[in-house]
């Protein structure tokens, strides 16, 4: 089960009433299912969370993955496509 929460100024949002963050944060999170297509079938075997951050210096944290998995999508946001399937 993967689960993406969005953070805007420290507060956690499932979905946010500003319409302008809504569409960066549905765009955000479309963009980040593409970028993880090639290893989508692993991350659905396990159970986690990204939290994207939405402030002045966007990043994305990886939570509850094992860590070989984690280590697998950091490489991959990263750009490094080097999968150990």
């Amino acid at each position: 089960m993967i689960q993406v929460a969005l953070s805007y100024k420290n507060r956690e949002f499932v979905q946010l009433e500003d319409t302008f963050l809504a569409q960066i944060a549905e765009n955000t999170k479309k963009l980040l299912y593409a970028l993880l297509e090639d290893i989508y079938d692993l991350l659905a075997l396990e159970k986690g969370r990204f939290l994207i951050n939405l402030d002045n210096h966007p990043k994305i944290e990886v939570e509850g993955f094992s860590s070989q998995l984690q280590d697998q999508i950091e490489r991959t946001l990263r750009g490094e496509y080097d999968y150990d399937y």
